[in-house]
């Protein structure tokens, strides 16, 4: 269900609260304005919808949304962290071929004053670089740009989606906005069955969500799709469209 229509039943029928309360005849004469006449129309009650099945179908909605964006959160502070293993791997490397490179001329050329700057050379090299993780860590810091900082930025912005939790991530959403403050068994809308008679003669039993003030059809409900009468035994596989 597009679930703006809803949003906007709620607006109105806040405006509308002290209209009278709808007739069978009412909804009847509504899914012929948007259907067009048909033969022996009846309907059947199916379920109100309160503010409180709204904010449920929300948040279960918006399940595959939080939890892509927690797995893309996750992925890049691992992607990041490996970036940061190999990088001081990498530097580890360097500075134990430099210290290799250093005892390699001190044992050829010994005290020979011919190659002081060169011996002086990898070592001053090594010494610039980490030897270990912890050097690596003050070693990368140092740096304008430092894997350790982003590494730990995507870990902060991961954990801090997951403490938000799925309740927390749909509590911010534009669309439950309208719900603050509202109480959760308002009824902003009613499912009904409508059962009638095509130009085959053939009887069709569809069921259709209607605003109540001003009545009107908001939405004729898929058997397969994923909607505010089925979210509690549904889920759907990608994020509804609010």
């Amino acid at each position: 269900m597009k679930f703006q229509h809803l949003l906007a039943t709620a607006c109105v029928a806040l405006l509308a609260s002290c209209a009278s309360q709808p007739t069978q005849q009412d909804y009847i004469d509504a899914f012929v304005a948007q259907e067009g006449n048909k033969e022996n129309i009846t309907i059947t009650f199916v379920q109100d919808i309160t503010v409180a099945d709204s904010i449920a179908y929300i948040t279960r909605g918006l399940t595959p949304e939080y939890q892509n964006l927690l797995a893309e959160k996750k992925l890049a502070w691992e992607k990041k962290a490996e970036d940061c293993e190999k990088d001081e791997r990498a530097n580890v490397l360097r500075h134990e071929d430099y210290m290799k490179k250093y005892e390699a001329a001190k044992r050829q050329y010994g005290n020979n004053i011919k190659y002081k700057s060169k011996i002086d050379g990898y070592l001053k090299a090594a010494q610039k670089l980490p030897s270990n993780h912890e050097e690596y860590l003050k070693f990368d810091r140092s740096r304008s740009y430092s894997f350790t900082r982003d590494a730990e930025n995507l870990q902060a912005e991961y954990e801090q989606l997951e403490a938000l939790s799925l309740e927390g991530y749909a509590a911010q959403h534009y669309a439950m906005q309208s719900f603050n403050e509202r109480n959760p068994e308002e009824v902003i809308a009613t499912a009904y069955s409508i059962d009638y008679t095509n130009s085959n003669g053939e009887t069709v039993s569809e069921v259709y969500i209607f605003s109540n003030k001003p009545v009107g059809v908001l939405e004729k409900v898929g058997e397969k799709e994923y909607h505010i009468l089925n979210y509690q035994e549904t889920l759907p596989t990608q994020p509804i469209e609010l």
